[in-house]
C-alpha cells in the first residue's frame, strides 16, 4: 500500500513555497516578547513586522477590542458609518497638518499606497489634465506587494517584473545617497549633487508628473533617511509643477520615529499620506490615506466618488484598537521615551561594534533603526546574503529576532525596530546579544 506525507498545509508570504515545518511557530506574547510553541523565548526586535508598536497584551488595546466586539463588530462601509469609526478618523486628522481633511481607511499598508495611487492620477483627471498621470518614486523604494504598490517599488523590480505586465506609469529616480558617503550621512557637495538630479528631474518630467511617492526613511531597502533639505526641496519643486506630494509613512508613521510622523521631522507637509503597521499597534488589519482638502474639493467639484473599496475598510473593531492605541502614544513622554531609547541603542551598538570589520554604522531616528554590515573581503562591498542570513539565524538562537536587508550594490545588514515599551535594560539586552553574535568591544 502507498502512503503519503501529509504537506505543511500554509504558503508564507515572501517564502520559498516548498518551506513548511521549519518555519518557528509562535504561541504567546507579553511586552516585547514572544514564545515558542517548544517554550523558547525571544526578544522581538522588530515588533511582529515593526507594527506591534506597543507590544502584547496590551491592556487598554485589549479591552478596547473586546468592547467593540460586544457592541457591533462589523458596519457595511458603503451606506452606514459607525460612531468608533467616525471618532477614529478624527482623532487622525487632529493629529495631522490642517491641509490633510479626509480620511479614507484601508485594511493594508499595500491598500493604503494603492488608494493613493489613484488619488493622484484621478485628481488630475478631474482638472483635465490627463496628461499628467506618470509617479515619480525612489529607486530603493518599497510600497507594497499589490499591483499597485508592488508596481511603484523600486527594489525587488526584477523579482516583480515576471508578474508584468505591471502596472505602468512610475518613474524611478534615485535614493540619494552617493559612493563617497555611507547611506546614513550624505551632506555637502554630495547632497548638492543629489538635489540638482532632483531639480534636473522635475525640469524634464514635472509637466507629465502627477505625484512623487516616497517613504521620509527608507525602510525595506535598509533604513537610509532621506535627508530633511531633499524633503523641502522636493516639496517646493512639486508645487512649482503642480505635482502632489505623497508620504508612505505605513513603517515610519505612528510614533515610530520620535514623533508621531516622520514628515514631522523636516516640515515638510505632505498632500497625502499613507499609513498602517502601528496605526493600531499592529492587533487587527488597518490602514488609512489621509488626503487634502484640494483632493477633496476636485472631487466634490465633479461630483464624483472614489472607485476603491475593501469590505473591511474601517472596520470598528480595528479602529476601536486604533483609538486605544492613539490615547497610549499621546501618554506624556511616550515618544520622547521613543526617541530616548532609540538614542540609547544606536550609540551603544556604535560603540559595542567599533572595531569589527563586519561593522559599517548603525542609523535611523526612534526605534526605526538598520544595522549596516560589510564584507569582510571587500569593505567596500556588502555583505552577502547567505552570510548575513546566517548573523540573523545565530541572533534568533541567542534569543533576539531581527529582520536581514540587503539591496545589491548599496546597503546589507539587519533592521531593529523593537516594542516602543522598551525598557533601558532590555537595549542592553539587545546589544549584549549583538555583541555576542558579531564580536566586538
Amino acid at each position: 500500500m502507498l502512503t503519503t506525507t501529509r504537506q505543511y498545509p500554509m504558503v508564507h508570504p515572501l517564502k520559498d513555497v516548498r518551506l513548511g515545518d521549519e518555519v518557528t511557530s509562535l504561541a504567546a506574547g507579553e511586552g516585547i516578547y514572544v514564545q515558542d510553541t517548544n517554550g523558547k523565548i525571544y526578544i522581538d526586535g522588530i515588533s511582529g513586522l515593526w507594527n506591534v508598536s506597543l507590544g502584547y497584551r496590551h491592556p487598554g488595546i485589549r479591552q478596547a477590542i473586546i468592547e467593540q466586539l460586544d457592541a457591533l463588530p462589523y458596519v457595511n462601509p458603503v451606506d452606514y458609518s459607525n460612531p468608533v469609526t467616525l471618532q477614529f478618523a478624527e482623532k487622525l486628522l487632529q493629529l495631522t497638518p490642517d491641509n490633510l481633511t479626509k480620511v479614507a481607511f484601508t485594511c493594508t499598508g499595500s491598500e493604503s499606497v494603492e488608494l493613493a495611487i489613484k488619488l493622484m492620477r484621478k485628481y488630475h483627471q478631474l482638472r483635465h489634465q490627463p496628461h499628467k498621470n506618470v509617479i515619480a518614486v525612489l529607486d530603493k523604494s518599497y510600497h507594497g506587494s499589490y499591483y499597485g504598490s508592488m508596481s511603484a517599488s523600486g527594489i525587488d523590480q526584477e523579482i516583480s517584473e515576471s508578474y508584468g505586465p505591471k502596472v505602468p506609469g512610475f518613474l524611478f529616480h534615485p535614493v540619494p545617497v552617493c559612493r563617497h558617503c555611507t547611506p546614513g550621512t550624505i551632506a555637502g557637495d554630495c547632497l548638492s549633487r543629489q538635489l540638482g538630479q532632483l531639480e534636473a528631474l522635475f525640469a524634464r518630467e514635472g509637466h507629465v508628473m502627477a505625484g512623487f511617492m516616497l517613504e521620509p526613511i527608507i525602510g525595506s531597502g535598509g533604513i537610509i533617511p532621506i535627508p530633511e533639505a531633499y524633503l523641502q526641496r522636493l516639496k517646493e519643486l512639486c508645487l512649482e509643477h503642480d505635482v502632489l506630494l505623497a508620504f508612505d509613512e505605513v513603517a515610519t508613521g505612528m510614533g515610530r520615529t520620535g514623533k508621531m510622523f516622520a514628515f514631522e521631522h523636516s516640515g515638510v507637509t505632505p498632500d497625502i499620506l499613507c499609513l498602517s503597521k502601528g496605526i493600531n499597534s499592529g492587533y487587527l488589519p488597518l490602514g488609512a490615506t489621509l488626503f487634502s482638502e484640494a483632493i477633496q474639493q476636485a472631487f466634490a467639484l465633479a461630483g464624483s466618488h472614489i472607485e476603491h473599496l475593501s469590505t473591511q475598510n474601517g472596520n470598528p473593531i480595528a479602529c476601536a484598537a486604533g483609538i486605544a492605541t492613539l490615547e497610549a502614544l499621546e501618554q506624556p513622554g511616550m515618544l520622547e521615551a521613543v526617541s530616548a531609547r532609540g538614542q540609547q541603542l544606536r550609540s551603544a551598538l556604535d560603540q559595542a561594534l567599533q572595531g569589527n570589520p563586519l561593522y559599517l554604522e548603525v542609523r535611523g531616528k526612534g526605534l526605526m533603526i538598520g544595522v549596516a554590515l560589510r564584507s569582510r573581503h571587500r569593505a567596500e562591498e556588502c555583505l552577502p546574503p547567505e552570510e548575513l542570513a546566517d548573523i540573523a539565524g545565530k541572533l534568533k538562537r541567542r534569543g533576539l529576532i531581527v529582520y536581514p536587508f540587503h539591496t545589491p550594490g548599496l546597503t546589507s545588514g539587519f533592521h531593529l525596530f523593537p516594542p516602543f515599551i522598551i525598557k533601558e535594560e532590555e537595549v542592553l539586552e539587545i546589544v549584549s546579544i549583538v555583541r555576542k553574535v558579531l564580536g566586538g568591544r
